[in-house]
């Protein structure tokens, strides 16, 4: 199926039909994991990049995006500029994160520094591997790569807008907590702007993956030498 010649409307409706869909298909994954008695551990969250990344990959098939072409070491000299600003991007995430939990913040993320070295593993094998691939493959391989043609940069914009509201309505379902998606926010928009440049420029989401893992594996060492911090170092309570 060769959805690149429909209709600008016929692709936005598109958009958003598979988008929902992806929505209420995390959402059952959730509910199915829960039911498993896995919910808030770190082999949840890489069960469930697993699934997502399967799921992506069934989407891209479907509308005949899957392309070798979508990964591939094309215009790598911009490639590398995208990779290397993504990396000090990453460098600086984290080393704000480190010191945010450091400084107390950052309550709700304390279920990824797990206690047991395989709940670790499960999470640094998400991060290194799988996260990149678990969003950017639908939101930019489908979403801003079928809107490309026809919109040219916009779609860019089509893309942080999608993926920052399917975001919010996680808060709004109770799936991710309001201060983390807020906490989160300008990273986010950031690191989601940075992915829709390098593939608008490059036409591989090879260099955005690289990016993006990079960010989310430097963050979470960040998280686990913060929270080693702050139990070796815990708050002092005011004397009454």
């Amino acid at each position: 199926m060769d959805v690149t010649t429909w209709n600008l409307w016929v692709h936005i409706g598109l958009v958003a039909l598979m988008t929902g869909g992806r929505y209420l298909f995390e959402k059952l994954l959730s509910r199915f994991l829960k039911a498993l008695k896995v919910e808030g551990t770190n082999a949840q969250m890489f069960a469930k990049s697993i699934v997502m990344v399967a799921f992506n990959l069934i989407v891209l098939l479907l509308f005949g995006l899957l392309k070798a072409e979508l990964v591939a070491l094309a215009n790598v000299e911009r490639g590398l500029i995208v990779v290397a600003v993504g990396l000090v991007m990453a460098i600086l995430v984290s080393l704000l994160s480190y010191a945010a939990i450091r400084a107390g913040y950052g309550e709700g993320y304390g279920a990824l520094a797990a206690r047991s070295t395989l709940d670790k593993v499960f999470a640094a094998t998400t991060f290194l591997v799988l996260v990149g691939p678990a969003e950017d493959l639908f939101f930019v391989g489908f979403v801003q790569n079928l809107l490309t043609a026809r919109l040219g940069w916009v779609s860019i914009v089509v893309y942080v807008v999608t993926f920052t509201l399917y975001h919010v309505a996680n808060v709004l379902s109770g799936v991710e907590k309001k201060e983390e998606f807020l906490g989160a926010l300008p990273i986010r928009l950031t690191v989601a702007a940075l992915l829709g440049v390098s593939f608008y420029a490059t036409h591989s989401l090879l260099y955005g993956l690289v990016v993006h893992n990079a960010v989310d594996t430097l963050s979470y060492a960040a998280l686990l030498m913060g929270v080693k911090h702050r139990q070796a170092n815990p708050p002092v309570e005011p004397d009454n």
